[in-house]
């Protein structure tokens, strides 16, 4: 009786996890998009699948990442300093703090960059970004935004975390954004 209670509920929190993911993933957010789906005259300007976004077209998953011409202060030496000036970029607000309460009792979160209606986690082309998405999607839970994740390349490639964040962000319908350094500064991807 007890073991048929505890799978009943097992399986209605699985259901009502699913059915999260599936409405954070057809979640969007305005504004019209030009041919390659790119938005025109926002801050930072970015696009959804195809060429231009960094993100393959569904169906062909070798199209390269272009950039775009936007740039950041060439001078940037933490991930602080970068979510600092994206952060300005969007408006935002920097680590913002959340409360709430689990079954360990009262804590907090530190959004990296917050505005009207999206939760960012920020992090470098490193193994230690693999959370970001994790935070995004709690964030969200906490605030009721929408989350999106930042990803700074220093190398100038996407490498394997990279693409690891990226799908997953996909998979998760996580926004996801990444500026490439270049020698004359850094780019919207």
């Amino acid at each position: 009786m007890i073991l048929t209670r505890i799978k009943r509920w097992l399986m209605k929190l699985l259901g009502l996890s699913i059915l999260s993911l599936m409405a954070l993933s057809i979640q969007g957010h305005p504004g019209r998009t030009d041919s390659e789906g790119c938005h025109a005259g926002k801050l930072p300007q970015h696009c959804h699948d195809g060429a231009r976004s960094g993100h393959p077209a569904q169906g062909n998953q070798s199209t390269p990442m272009n950039e775009t011409g936007r740039s950041a202060p060439p001078t940037t030496a933490s991930e602080d300093d970068y979510n600092r000036w994206f952060c300005a970029l969007v408006n935002g607000e920097t680590e913002t703090r959340h409360g709430y309460t689990s079954a360990g009792g009262r804590s907090y979160v530190e959004v990296d960059c917050e505005t009207g209606t999206m939760v960012y986690e920020g992090g470098l082309d490193k193994r230690s970004s693999l959370d970001s998405v994790q935070q995004a999607l709690f964030f969200s839970h906490v605030t009721g935004k929408r989350p999106a994740v930042v990803i700074y390349d220093t190398d100038g490639r996407e490498g394997r975390f990279e693409y690891r964040i990226r799908i997953a962000c996909r998979k998760a319908g996580v926004r996801y954004e990444v500026f490439r350094k270049r020698a004359v500064g850094w780019s919207e991807a």
